[in-house]
């Protein structure tokens, strides 16, 4: 993709994609108003518009642009390579296909002559109309039964990363509940407490979780999927805390993220923990493009499961100790 196509793309798409959907649209759709994806705020400053076959943003609190300046306020990036770079890894049909997107040359997304496109899209964002309410402590026995018996993770640990989370469905009005882990912009990552709905969104703002370990030299950093990842792996290890440092990331559209914190700390070697799956291996080769002979993939150490809480699990129904494994 090039400077060209990507000031082409949907804005209001990629904000969907980031978790974020507006508070209101005026124009016929061509502006669309959004609570600031940069802050915390009551009223919506932040809007997009659809002009000369363009997406283009402007906040009262910050500055405005096109898509590559969106992306590069809003995931910290110094350089346009970086911005197109993470633009492919967000439009393309697989995380790291070679396919071009499709850029927009109008606004699809919240065209009334579009309608069943429209359609489409909404019950896409339903679940991401989300409303944060509160965290606390978790203590519903639900969520802690929940992660010991389906996940086999203690409520020790459940109770030391996790949070219980309330947040409200916009769209219905109704309260729900779930388990969370906060990231670094302070908004949390949650996931149903169920085995039957596999229902996982972000509250707030979506960004990477670091755990800094508790050596005073911390020389290796642990990059983890998702929360349920990391909490495995204690529970195998059988640790409470890393020495070193642990980055889940949620997303593997999180990478960038990710390897902005890796090169910030200067790690002498990063250790992988990606699912067994397509994606999981496309964004370890990601990682060895970056990081070279310090990137250690460990996802043989748990093959052929597909992923930490899946060795976890079949370790507890041959009733094998979990704390004998190594890497």
């Amino acid at each position: 993709m090039n400077s060209e196509q990507a000031k082409k793309l949907s804005l209001p798409d990629l904000l969907a994609k980031l978790g974020h959907s507006p508070v209101r649209e005026t124009k016929g759709g061509y502006e669309l108003w959004y609570r600031s994806p940069f802050r915390k705020e009551a009223e919506p400053s932040f809007h997009t518009s659809f002009i000369g076959g363009k997406w283009i943003w402007n906040d009262f609190g910050d500055k405005g642009g096109t898509v590559i300046d969106f992306v590069m306020r809003q995931q910290n990036l110094t350089s346009i390579k970086d911005a197109l770079s993470f633009l492919d890894d967000m439009f393309q049909p697989g995380l790291f296909s070679n396919q071009a997107p499709r850029p927009q040359t109008r606004p699809e997304l919240f065209s009334f002559q579009q309608q069943a496109h429209r359609e489409a899209v909404e019950n896409f964002l339903e679940d991401r109309q989300l409303e944060f309410i509160d965290a606390q402590p978790i203590r519903r026995s639900l969520i802690l039964s929940y992660l010991a018996d389906e996940r086999h993770i203690p409520a020790s640990l459940a109770q030391r990363y996790l949070q219980e989370v309330r947040y409200r469905n916009l769209a219905t009005g109704k309260e729900y509940f779930a388990f969370g882990m906060e990231n670094q912009a302070g908004g949390f990552e949650i996931r149903v407490a169920s085995s039957k709905y596999n229902f996982k969104s972000a509250l707030k703002a979506r960004d990477i979780t670091i755990i800094p370990g508790n050596a005073a030299e911390r020389s290796t950093a642990h990059v983890f999927e998702g929360m349920t990842d990391f909490l495995s792996y204690l529970v195998l290890t059988g640790a409470d805390h890393l020495p070193d440092d642990a980055i889940i990331m949620h997303s593997l559209s999180s990478f960038h993220r990710a390897v902005g914190h890796i090169r910030s700390q200067n790690y002498q070697t990063v250790k992988t923990y990606l699912d067994n799956d397509k994606a999981g291996q496309q964004g370890t080769e990601r990682f060895k493009a970056e990081f070279g002979a310090i990137l250690l993939p460990q996802g043989e150490a748990f093959a052929p499961h597909h992923d930490l809480n899946d060795l976890l699990r079949a370790r507890r129904s041959q009733q094998k100790p979990s704390s004998n494994f190594r890497i």
